[in-house]
């Protein structure tokens, strides 16, 4: 018997998906990489926005669609639009064979059980490889879940209040990782800065990392997720001061207007973000920042929008991702008004990301000449494309190389940039 399975949404969602590889692998199905040659297919949702909704409708009626072609094809969905949806689901899209929640594990025992998803002897021959990502990164969930509340999200109701996991179970997923090849260990969680606090011992993340850091094959150690409210600066400077963690500080901040900020529920003030920004760059030579805004939020005036807009200019990031407010009901945004149009909307995203274009040329225009290391994920097309110590996988810039033959997916290269574009660099093998 063959699975497929397709994750949709964030790496959290990707973790949970090669979860569920490995859950079938182990009882000795056999993964199919093309869904219309599958006995069944998977399909892991994101239900967190309007534009996440409707990709994960999209993908359900093309598997309704390939299962009208090859009938003996079951579908079986889950994740974050089945959390919100489920009974919406199972009414208007019939051809669903299974609907089930993921995080009630039972519940995906009751599938595994229900399908009769074992082989003859259901034992798999080696130690399943991770199908979604390459086999150098490692994506580690330390947490589920998220408390803090904002008033436009939804996570909370889907994920359910913060709970870090158990530090041994986390320890031998370290472990299996480092076993199939992980040399980056990427560790997310929705805040990351509060797996320790969260349990009353804010030295459990900084003791997790050291962890991590003994074993030899493990290169890099990157931080996911930091919630600039929890980042206090004695904590951060010991966090990125650990060995292989490199200086690459996720910190989704979403806006610097003070009474947007209070709107958001998000804690903290434009000062104090300033603060942290600036803290960074002073403490950390050749920092890199990445962080997420939400534009037109409800209330949001042009005032508002154009103190952002200062913000980069004067203090700007490294990487960013910007957003159109998606009003979600259930969520306390949802009712404040008034709310922003479309038009307007799309018209400061573009403003805003125009603005980092700018920046990112600029930035990378300086890169030309330096000799810097990569990590190469994939050869295509006799070029080989890596990342920095500053670029998060399949998120952030990527450094295009020629491909000569002599290095594979997974080495590290030492590259001389020679050109530079807004968001991708060019460089020859030194």
């Amino acid at each position: 018997m063959k699975f497929h399975l397709i994750s949709l949404g964030c790496s959290k969602n990707t973790v949970d998906s090669e979860g569920v590889i490995s859950d079938f692998v182990q009882q000795g199905w056999e993964w199919s990489p093309e869904a219309n040659q599958a006995d069944l297919v998977l399909l892991n949702t994101c239900g967190f926005i309007k534009d996440a909704k409707e990709e994960s409708l999209k993908h359900i009626f093309q598997l309704v669609k390939l299962k009208k072609e090859r009938p003996q094809t079951r579908i079986a969905v889950f994740g974050c639009l089945v959390q919100r949806y489920q009974e919406a689901l199972r009414r208007d899209i019939p051809e669903i064979d299974h609907l089930f929640n993921f995080f009630q594990k039972s519940s995906f025992s009751t599938l595994l059980r229900g399908m009769a998803l074992r082989t003859d002897n259901g034992i798999p021959k080696a130690l399943p490889q991770r199908i979604l990502t390459p086999p150098h990164l490692g994506f580690l969930k330390i947490a589920e879940g998220c408390s803090n509340k904002c008033s436009y999200c939804t996570i909370p109701q889907i994920r359910g209040p913060f709970q870090p996991r158990p530090m041994d179970d986390i320890l031998k997923d370290v472990e299996t990782l480092v076993m199939t090849g992980a040399k980056e260990i990427s560790i997310i969680a929705q805040d990351t800065a509060r797996f320790g606090s969260a349990l009353g011992e804010p030295h459990l993340l900084l003791d997790l990392i050291r962890k991590i850091g003994k074993y030899s094959e493990v290169h890099w150690i990157r931080l996911h997720y930091l919630h600039p409210k929890y980042l206090e600066f004695d904590f951060l400077d010991s966090l990125f001061s650990l060995p292989k963690v490199v200086p690459y500080f996720d910190i989704p901040l979403q806006h610097v207007s003070d009474k947007i900020l209070s709107l958001m529920n998000r804690g903290g003030t434009k000062k104090e973000v300033i603060r942290l920004v600036r803290h960074i760059r002073r403490v950390f030579k050749g920092a890199v920042l990445r962080t997420t805004f939400i534009v037109g939020f409800p209330g949001e005036t042009e005032e508002d929008f154009q103190e952002l807009i200062e913000f980069i200019d004067n203090f700007p990031v490294d990487r960013l991702g910007a957003f159109p407010y998606s009003p979600e009901k259930g969520t306390p945004s949802f009712k404040i008004r008034p709310r922003v149009n479309k038009k307007e909307k799309t018209r400061r995203m573009d403003e805003l990301m125009m603005l980092q274009q700018l920046h990112n040329l600029d930035d990378n225009n300086q890169k030309i000449g330096n000799v810097t290391e990569i990590l190469i994920d994939k050869i295509e097309n006799n070029e080989a494309i890596g990342r920095t110590f500053g670029d998060a996988f399949e998120v952030d810039n990527s450094v295009i190389v020629p491909y000569d033959g002599s290095f594979s997916p997974g080495d590290f290269l030492k590259v001389r940039i020679i050109d530079a574009e807004a968001y991708d660099l060019k460089g020859e093998k030194v």
